[in-house]
Order: structure tokens, then C-alpha cells, then sequence
């Protein structure tokens, strides 16, 4: 049996029932010396321990041992295996090395398919939008995907309805390679009205998702999920969105990464692009041809490398520093590493405080300017970025 896929299905198991985050799993990988995940399952009863972990996760893991995913673990990882679904971690050297920069990044990534669509010699443009495209939005997805796949571009989106479909199937339908973000476990299809497309990119193109195989798309994983989306990307196409559209998330985690973000014009009366419009206010750029964003692109992809050295370069000396010296932090840079942590996931302050490794007065502090501000906001004890391009 794959001891690898083990492992990193243990892992994520362990995060889903959170009873360890992705950054203690690293930590305790780094400080037991793990080249892989192999170790922590094989060292797990000795891992799993108070000294390792709070009382609340030491609880949760007595009675995750008693559940049936545990008990019956052989028979998950048979299933994955026959579903054909691999991983890949961040201690693995295939891991994307632009998404080691980024923050809130999956620790573990599922996927079936080819994997090399995620190298760094491939470009890719996401595309999306809303699920109940007009006529003139669907076009325009059609139009931008095929001749941007046949360029050699790889096409990125969220295997939803509307949009997402069709650009997924524009680009297979002129030859080119897609890479589906799932919300679900890669043996799930939704909606299940795609599986020919789902099938056709298993064996033509890439399915990625950080969630663990078996699990069902619920609402609250697809803000997660377009995070991934922009993070893959080297910028973001919007061809139709309404106001209140999803797809927005996709622009604001694109806008908040570095990443450039297009948006196609259309009637100020249609409901449909009331988001498009938007977008084009607060600065995002016009698309009106895909020349637009293969010219782009053509300094981008320049550009590209140097801009990675750098960004790991910052993230390091930012880590290096609430290590040795918090206090010299500028409110800059605990800005930065708050804002970081709340683009993915909302956090109550002991969460955030746990996973940035800042003081606790800091913390405080700069969370009640950020909320006079009207950059955060609480609800149900826990803080939730407020969503702005």
C-alpha cells in the first residue's frame, strides 16, 4: 500500500477533525526531522500526545481513534488508490513552489490527472463567472478560453455551472489542458450533471482539491476553493458575474496575491455583470479581446521568477522575525500577517494567535484597529475579512 497517500490522507484527516492545523504538522516535521509524512504515521501513537497537543485536540483525537474512518483506515486508502486520486505535500519537492510563497496554502493537495499543468513552465489564466451566464456570457467565455487554450495557455476554473463549464469545455474542445479546483473529494462530481466533463479532464487535463476523498461539496468550502483558483494563476479572467457572485472572492484573493485581474465590459442594465462593472470601477482591467491578456502576460511570464525570489525572500525574513524579535515588528507587517490568515479562513483571536505566533496584546490591538477601520468584522467570536477588491 502507497505509504505516502497514507500518510498524507492521515494528515488531512487530522485537519479536517482538527485535531492538528497544517502548521503544527510542518512544525512537528521539521523539529522530528521528517523528509516525509511516513514518519508521523508510523511514529503516530507517539506523536499524539499532550506534549504535542491541546487538551481540546488531545480530546478530539481519543475520539477520532474510536471512529469508523480510523478503525477501518486500510480500507479508506484502498478506495482513494482505486479511485485513482494521488497527493502531494509540502514536504514533497513537486509541491508548487509558487504556492510555498503564498500564505493559507493547502499543506496537502489531492489531484488526478496530469500534474505538470501545475509546473512552473506552464501559464495559466482562470477563468470564471457566474453560474446563469446570458447569451453574451457565454460567448465571451467560449471565445477567450479557445483562443487562449490555443496558445498554449492552460485554462484554470471552478468546474461550476455556467461559466465555469463552459470554459472548462471551450478549451478541451479546441485541444488545449484544464485544471478543475474542486469544493469536494475527487471521487465526488459536482454538479453531476458534468461527469463526461469530469471524465474528459481525468484523462486530458488536471482535478485538484484540498479536501480529503470522500468528502461532499458543502457551501463553506467554495470561498476556500477560489483562493487555490487565483493562487495557480497568473491572472483572472471574469467574463459575466452578478453582484453578489462568488466569483468575486476569486478577484479579491487574485487582487490581494499580486495577480492581475481582467474583467470583460457589458450592458450597465444586465443584472449579470453588475459584478463585471464593479470590478472595472475599482481598478480591475478591461478585456475586451484576448489579445488583451496575452500581451499582458508576454511581461508578466518575464518578470515572473525574479518576482519569486523575492516574495520568498520577504516571507522569510517576516517568519525569522516573530521567531527572534516580535517586537520589532512594524504595524505594517502585523497588518500584512493578519490580513494573510483572515483571506482564507475566519479565526477567533486564540486561533489567530496560535497560527501567527504573534503576542497576544499585538494581536488585540491590531485587530481593534482593523475592525474600527471596517477591514474585519466578528461574527460568532471569530473575525471575517471583509471582502473589498
Amino acid at each position: 500500500m502507497d505509504e505516502k497517500l497514507k500518510a498524507d490522507l492521515f494528515c488531512t484527516l487530522l485537519m479536517a477533525n482538527r485535531i492538528m492545523t497544517g502548521k503544527q504538522i510542518r512544525k512537528m516535521a521539521e523539529k522530528k526531522t521528517m523528509s516525509t509524512l511516513g514518519m508521523l504515521w508510523r511514529l503516530r501513537e507517539d506523536l499524539m500526545t499532550e506534549e504535542n497537543l491541546t487538551p481540546d485536540q488531545m480530546d478530539r483525537w481519543t475520539r477520532f481513534c474510536k471512529s469508523p474512518v480510523y478503525l477501518r483506515f486500510d480500507e479508506y486508502v484502498r478506495f482513494v488508490i482505486e479511485h485513482d486520486i494521488h497527493s502531494v505535500n509540502m514536504l514533497d519537492e513537486d509541491y508548487p513552489e509558487y504556492m510555498r510563497t503564498l500564505p493559507n496554502m493547502p499543506f496537502i493537495l489531492f489531484y488526478r490527472g496530469d500534474f505538470s499543468l501545475l509546473s512552473n513552465d506552464k501559464t495559466r489564466v482562470c477563468i470564471v463567472g457566474t453560474r446563469r451566464p446570458s447569451v453574451y456570457g457565454r460567448r465571451v467565455t467560449r471565445d477567450f478560453s479557445g483562443a487562449l487554450s490555443k496558445r498554449d495557455l492552460v485554462i484554470v476554473s471552478g468546474f461550476a455551472r455556467g461559466v465555469d463549464t463552459c470554459a472548462h469545455e471551450s478549451c478541451l474542445g479546441c485541444g488545449g489542458k484544464t485544471i478543475a479546483v474542486m469544493p469536494c473529494g475527487l471521487d465526488k462530481i459536482y454538479p453531476k450533471e458534468n461527469q463526461p466533463l469530469f471524465d474528459k479532464i481525468v484523462h486530458e487535463g488536471l482535478l485538484i482539491s484540498e479536501l480529503a476523498p470522500g468528502t461532499e461539496p458543502i457551501r463553506q468550502y467554495f470561498p476556500a476553493r477560489n483562493r487555490i483558483l487565483a493562487a495557480i494563476s497568473d491572472c483572472v479572467l471574469i467574463t459575466e458575474a452578478g453582484k453578489n457572485s462568488g466569483t468575486l472572492h476569486t478577484a479579491s484573493f487574485a487582487a490581494n496575491q499580486g495577480k492581475e485581474v481582467f474583467a470583460v465590459p457589458s450592458i450597465i442594465y444586465s443584472e449579470t455583470a453588475d459584478g463585471n462593472l464593479s470590478l472595472l470601477k475599482d481598478g480591475a482591467t478591461v478585456a475586451t479581446e484576448p489579445e488583451d491578456i496575452l500581451a499582458f502576460l508576454a511581461k508578466a511570464v518575464f518578470f515572473r521568477e525574479l518576482e519569486e525570489i523575492k516574495d520568498s525572500y520577504s516571507h522569510k525574513q517576516l517568519i525569522n522575525k516573530i521567531e527572534q524579535a516580535p517586537e520589532t515588528l512594524t504595524e505594517n507587517e502585523v497588518r500584512r500577517i493578519l490580513y494573510d490568515l483572515l483571506s482564507s479562513y475566519e479565526m477567533s483571536t486564540e486561533e489567530i494567535v496560535r497560527e501567527s505566533g504573534l503576542p497576544y496584546r499585538m494581536v488585540i490591538s491590531e485587530l481593534g484597529k482593523m475592525e474600527l477601520e471596517g477591514q474585519i468584522t466578528k461574527e460568532r467570536a471569530k473575525y471575517v475579512l471583509t471582502i473589498r477588491f
